[in-house]
């Protein structure tokens, strides 16, 4: 099998060159490493073109993730795709871990992520928590139902070349975020299956697309606009292949309703939803949901909601 590792950059110099050097790290005899530079204003191609003869650089007018990916795509020739993120890492082990569970009809490969800072020390800990068996099926029909899986971010996932190209095919031009398309899609157009080792790194700095000084309402909001175009790209997907989904998911969706709590706390005057009878979201997820620590998180939130001020709760849950 040969391995495809894309990393599309935009004004990443001070982490690109370190995701170059652990794609290229990867010890696996049949790989290529491409980059694609999305028009970045920093110091980014210098970097880059240090590398020559090493990997495939490209540098291109600026577009946005899922067209620097789309584009990195055309050029690769893997079985195995993986989109790292510039200011991500791959651990060396990485592709022989995948290789050992790999199978006919897998969409996508996922493992833990351990976290490092700015600087790349390690904090640590790794994310996410997996449930504890692979599933395929039970993950396909749960996420039907709520929109949400046990999954973690972009770099942790090695995709079916095959599963790539059917999903760029379907991508809505709303979606900017490759990341997006191909997590939403991955459970319905194959099976997801999980290796418990970590075998990337998580870089941890304000400058990321989720990274947070302080609490962000705007980046809150941005979640749930993207929530909202993911749960159209699923349903619009699921209708083409005959799947049933049934009634407005993302209110069943525990994952969502946590960002749209964020959001009305943080900035209640810019917050998108009104009256979505969000208590109705939290009792469909408590009851499909059983991570330990969703489990903490709700009961935070009933605690925080006791009887006492049960007036204010109703307020509150027409809000959000």
């Amino acid at each position: 099998m040969r391995l495809s590792v894309i990393i599309a950059n935009y004004n990443y110099r001070d982490y690109v060159g370190a995701a170059i050097e652990s794609a290229l790290a990867i010890d696996w005899p049949d790989r290529e490493v491409i980059v694609v530079d999305d028009a970045s204003t920093d110091d980014s191609r210098s970097v880059i073109e240090s590398f020559s003869g090493r990997v495939a650089a490209y540098f291109r007018p600026k577009s946005n993730q899922l067209g620097a990916h789309k584009f990195g795509f055309e050029q690769s020739t893997g079985d195995i795709v993986i989109f790292l993120d510039a200011d991500d890492l791959l651990e060396p082990e990485v592709m022989q871990e995948i290789a050992k569970v790999w199978r006919p009809r897998v969409s996508k490969v996922q493992f833990r992520m351990n976290l490092i800072d700015a600087a790349g020390a390690q904090l640590g800990s790794a994310f996410p928590q997996f449930p504890p068996e692979d599933d395929p099926e039970k993950l396909r029909r749960d996420y039907l139902w709520t929109t949400a899986y046990t999954t973690p971010p972009g770099s942790g996932n090695a995709y079916s070349r095959d599963f790539v190209r059917d999903v760029f095919a379907l991508a809505e031009s709303t979606i900017p975020q490759s990341d997006a398309v191909l997590l939403t899609l991955a459970p319905i157009l194959g099976d997801v299956l999980t290796i418990r080792k970590p075998l990337a790194r998580y870089r941890v700095h304000p400058a990321s697309y989720g990274g947070m000084e302080s609490l962000e309402a705007v980046k809150f909001r941005t979640r749930l606009q993207q929530d909202v175009d993911r749960a159209h790209l699923l349903t619009t997907v699921c209708q083409r292949l005959g799947l049933s989904v049934q009634g407005d998911h993302l209110r069943r969706s525990l994952n969502h309703l946590q960002y749209r709590l964020a959001s009305y706390l943080t900035e209640p005057s810019a917050h998108p939803f009104l009256r979505m009878h969000s208590r109705d979201s939290f009792a469909a997820s408590w009851r499909q949901q059983s991570d330990p620590r969703r489990c903490r998180y709700g009961t935070v939130l009933s605690c925080s909601f006791g009887p006492s001020r049960a007036r204010r709760r109703r307020k509150i849950i027409a809000g959000i």
